[in-house]
């Protein structure tokens, strides 16, 4: 489908007259975050969209922590790797709000109030480990940010140029941060380095490379524990401290009464858990993906992750935080700047020069990538910015400038369905869709989507498929190669044959050869010359071709081992082996964010929020009296019930004022909540 949107730069030259220098495609959505399989706040942490484990890695934790997940009924043909722990004499923990098969083969089950507020219960696990002093100081110093300065003005991160007169960046130009990270010289201008206070009791610049060894060969040794004032190259002082001390003040709302308290979780498991994760290694966590479905996702997967880093559960087998979210991931066929450009290739090949020789290659210069990436969420909003009216700062677009959306004239969704996955789906339905000129809808079954599409494409399922399809999982190593075993039952056809059917009925209605070209070895039959083209433009699937693995070279006929640095795959493997950067501004892990927006929001440091409406106590609000959050409510009052002021409105209470409020909802007599556990996905 996204290879489809690019080749519509082609109709949209032909449309508007333009030549192709200014050609743009169509807008592409991600059903990955509209259904909230996405961990929002994994980039947060370590830059990546995601990064799982292997299942059978599960086998080498001695403590498993599933946080809303259930992986007794949700990965059945895999859970197998899940007993093996208990088998070897490991612990499982489970954390949900009601007792399910994953619970009863828990050693102990932590119930929680529902609505996130398990995010509470892991704060107050890291204000334990901090407090007794339960850390593992030699990570900490190594690879995350907790001994990185922040200034306590601006509450943003200590710049090696207001510090150092005259300071210059000491990135070299063949280090990781541009050779793999792609990184570019203006970015590294505009990111600049770091700063600590070292043991030596010296300020110190760090580059986002001096990581593990690479910092103890730099000669520094930074100091986690600071808080002081310090001169900037202007002569003038700031208060400072490092993430580590601001965490101590921080979480002091997150003691174990309070905690409890706030989750409803016993008092003797919280303990016992705490005790757990300080003495128990290595230790797995494991989110379900329906917890992102939460407004609060973000602060939760930060929270989770932030116990692992204490504890230096990263890097190791059996160590880590995983979600598992959605099975099969394009994004496994890697691009690289040294090899080629991945599964990106096939997506994003130039419409206007498509390869129409077999033995063709996908390279940067035959990649153009004309996609506009944009939120499905801005459709479910009313296909429109946020824009709000505030009594104190008058009209602001909270929407960012890079995601501002479009009018939506068509949509056409693929393998996905949007209606019964909207929050608001009779906003959808009734006032938002009928504005759309033409929905289309290519879909194995029939669902609500279906019934709401002008048009319905029935496409074939992977026993009916007649041609070859490729794809790998995030949950194990085997990439995998099939053919449909049987005829298609209905009249239906490959998605990829939709595909190049519409593009030849263009060419047809328009005379322009482009779009059926692109689509050509897909109307000749042969899909698989696509497909050996990704093979040799993705490293990790280098030396590979579709007519080996067919035929059982590499093992069972169409299958083969992705070819990852470590089997089973251990995710940042390489940055803690080998001191490589992580993917974040600094290279190292962030349990501290100073982007402007988290600041102005009241989330640079890790903090519970209750819930948007699960909550009997006022929505959203933060639950802190942390001197180091400053979150702005515009001056919307508590008792405006607008949803876009609402969303908008940052109110920070100590735990014992928030017991004081009241959700609106519940004086109106809704008193209960509805909790749906996924139990049905025995397969995903």
């Amino acid at each position: 489908l996204n290879r489809f949107a690019n080749m519509l730069a082609l109709l949209d030259a032909r449309v508007r007259g333009v030549d192709e220098t200014e050609a743009v495609a169509a807008r592409e959505w991600s059903e990955y975050t509209w259904r909230g399989d996405q961990a929002p706040g994994f980039p947060f942490v370590h830059g990546l969209q995601s990064s799982e484990t292997d299942f059978s890695d599960l086998r080498q934790s001695r403590l498993l922590i599933q946080v809303g997940k259930n992986l007794v009924e949700n990965k059945m043909p895999e859970s197998h790797f899940f007993q093996e722990i208990i088998e070897r004499g490991g612990k499982v923990v489970s954390i949900v709000p009601e007792y399910g098969p994953q619970a009863s083969k828990a050693d102990y089950w932590i119930p929680v109030r529902a609505g996130l507020s398990d995010t509470a219960l892991f704060l107050g696990i890291a204000k334990a480990l901090i407090d007794r002093e339960l850390y593992d100081v030699d990570f900490l110093k190594r690879f995350t940010d907790f001994p990185l300065l922040v200034r306590l003005d601006t509450l943003e991160r200590v710049r090696a140029a207001d510090v150092f007169a005259g300071y210059s960046g000491r990135l070299r130009s063949d280090a990781d941060s541009f050779t793999v990270h792609g990184m570019t010289a203006e970015q590294y201008d505009r990111l600049g380095d770091r700063v600590v206070m070292t043991e030596a009791g010296e300020l110190a610049a760090i580059t986002r490379e001096d990581v593990g060894d690479r910092m103890s060969d730099a000669g520094v040794d930074p100091m986690l524990d600071f808080r002081g004032e310090i001169a900037l190259s202007d002569g003038s002082t700031v208060e400072v401290a490092s993430v580590l001390s601001m965490y101590r003040d921080h979480l002091t709302d997150y003691d174990l009464d309070t905690v409890v308290d706030i989750t409803g979780a016993p008092k003797d498991l919280v303990e016992r858990l705490i005790v757990d994760v300080a003495t128990i290694k290595p230790m797995g966590i494991h989110v379900g993906e329906g917890i992102n479905h939460y407004f609060h996702a973000t602060l939760h997967n930060r929270a989770v992750y932030m116990v692992s880093m204490l504890t230096g559960n990263i890097g190791v087998p059996g160590a880590g935080v995983s979600t598992w979210a959605g099975n099969y991931k394009g994004g496994i066929f890697h691009a690289a700047p040294w090899f080629g450009p991945g599964v990106g290739g096939y997506v994003n090949e130039d419409p206007f020069h498509p390869l129409l020789g077999e033995t063709d290659r996908y390279s940067d210069e035959t990649t153009h990538h004309r996609i506009h990436g944009e939120e499905t969420s801005y459709w479910g909003y009313g296909d429109k910015p946020l824009v709000v009216d505030t009594p104190s700062d008058g009209r602001r677009v909270f929407t960012g400038k890079t995601h501002l959306p479009t009018p939506t004239k068509v949509l056409w969704y693929n393998n996905a369905n949007l209606i019964n996955q909207a929050k608001w789906a009779y906003e959808l339905v009734h006032n938002v869709n009928p504005k759309v000129d033409m929905i289309v809808d290519q879909q194995i079954e029939w669902t609500a989507s279906a019934e709401h599409a002008d048009i319905v494409f029935p496409v074939n399922s992977w026993m009916e498929f007649e041609t070859i399809e490729m794809a790998g999982s995030c949950s194990n190593p085997f990439l995998q190669l099939w053919k449909g075993g049987i005829e298609p039952l209905y009249d239906s056809r490959d998605d990829i044959a939709v595909f190049a059917g519409v593009a030849r009925a263009l060419t047809a209605h328009t005379g322009e050869p482009l779009f059926a070209d692109f689509f050509k070895f897909a109307t000749d039959g042969r899909p698989e010359v696509y497909l050996d083209r990704v093979l040799a433009a993705s490293f990790t699937t280098e030396g590979y071709t579709v007519e080996d693995i067919m035929r059982g070279a590499y093992g069972e006929p169409g299958g083969a081992l992705m070819q990852y640095r470590t089997l089973p795959r251990i995710p940042f493997y390489e940055q803690i082996r080998d001191s490589k950067p992580f993917y974040t501004d600094t290279g190292r892990m962030h349990a501290y964010v100073d982007i402007p927006e988290a600041i102005e929001y009241g989330e640079n440091l890790i903090v519970h929020r209750e819930a948007v409406e699960a909550t009997p106590y006022l929505p959203n609000v933060i639950v802190s009296s942390s001197p180091y959050l400053r979150p702005q409510s515009y001056g919307i009052p508590l008792d405006d019930l607008d949803a876009g002021r609402r969303q908008v409105r940052n109110v920070m209470m100590a735990w014992g004022d928030v017991k004081a409020t009241t959700n609106p909802l519940y004086d109106a007599g809704y008193e209960f909540l509805c909790l749906t556990p996924k139990s049905r996905h025995s397969v995903h």
